[in-house]
């Protein structure tokens, strides 16, 4: 009887698993103002989805993302050079933000050669196989994770290509300052930095699709209609089984 009734606990909970894919961070209106960390740094945005509080919500998948990058001319032309865009688990204890897992989502040795300046969405496809455990514990209602952004080539340290600043978000929300990896070689993660101290754009133009995932708890009452009808059910069998050999009803 109590396995049988765990069963239907555990069929319950996968009942209720919630997944929806959608827009999880993203928007802010661009500003006149890039950023690039160096060669061998990593720019981190912090990015926190809304989650709902009753569905258990801890996961994100990353479906896919694109950030904004701005390219501007030198000498008649954008200074070409390469990107590597990362997904990460954001950390908290209780005091500092950290990062946690690191999943390389895109990479490419070349963004492309232009004539004028501009601001260049690179778009990483689909993603899959990169689920990120979210930081649930440091704002109410919001899951955290970053999404980061590092050069590569010879020019990954020409400040003529930077990752583009942005108000706050449209979609989610964040923390004004950005995370960095290996900041003039520090070997470290640190966090946050702030471009400028007196305004809110301190943020990255970063748009992120992706599908949250978790387990509703069910209230305890959810349980007590399937058992009870369980109950009846064995009862009513050993009531016909009695009935059969001619016993007392029970």
């Amino acid at each position: 009887m109590k396995s049988l009734l765990l069963s239907i606990a555990i069929v319950a909970l996968v009942a209720t698993s919630t997944s929806n894919a959608a827009v999880v961070y993203g928007g802010g209106t661009q500003t006149g103002s890039r950023f690039n960390a160096g060669a061998g740094a990593i720019t981190y945005m912090n990015c926190f989805t809304a989650i709902d509080g009753t569905a258990a919500q801890t996961q994100l998948a990353v479906d896919s993302a694109i950030v904004g990058i701005r390219r501007l001319v030198s000498s008649g032309s954008v200074i070409d050079v390469g990107i590597k865009i990362y997904a990460a688990e954001m950390t908290f204890d209780g005091t500092n933000y950290g990062r946690g897992a690191n999943y390389e989502i895109y990479s490419a040795a070349s963004i492309g050669p232009g004539a004028a300046s501009v601001t260049q969405l690179v778009d990483t496809g689909a993603v899959s196989g990169v689920t990120l455990n979210l930081e649930t514990v440091s704002s109410a209602g919001f899951g955290g994770w970053w999404i980061g952004v590092g050069f590569t080539g010879a020019n990954a340290g020409n400040a003529a290509n930077g990752w583009r600043v942005v108000n706050g978000p449209t979609t989610g929300t964040s923390i004004n300052g950005i995370g960095m990896f290996n900041y003039q070689s520090s070997g470290a993660f640190q966090a946050f930095y702030t471009l400028s101290a007196s305004s809110a754009q301190n943020r990255m133009m970063v748009d992120v699709n992706g599908t949250l995932s978790g387990t509703a708890v069910p209230e305890p009452g959810t349980f007590i209609p399937a058992a009870a009808l369980v109950a009846g059910a064995l009862l009513r069998r050993r009531r016909s089984r009695s009935h059969r050999s001619g016993g007392a009803a029970a």
